[in-house]
């Protein structure tokens, strides 16, 4: 029940969050060329849920290319040209 409450607030905003957004963004554009350019929406956070993929229904070559990729990623593996 609690996972399903913080899933639910996380896109939600908060009066807190728009506050924060606007110290964020009159700092900003006391820092740049171009104040007018700096928007509130750009400093508000976007939380999106990420996709999961359901590897069952793929075959087996399928899911160790995405097992391949994964783990070259978290080790941090570049492949040479």
């Amino acid at each position: 029940m609690c996972l399903a409450y913080l899933e639910l607030d996380s896109n939600l905003f908060h009066r807190e969050d728009y506050y924060l957004a606007q110290i964020a963004a009159e700092i900003r554009r006391g820092n740049v060329k171009k104040p007018r350019q700096v928007r509130l929406k750009d400093f508000i956070l976007k939380f999106a849920k990420k996709k999961v993929v359901d590897t069952s229904k793929m075959n087996l070559e399928k899911r160790t290319t995405i097992s391949k990729r994964f783990w070259k990623a978290v080790v941090g593996y570049k492949q040479r040209k």
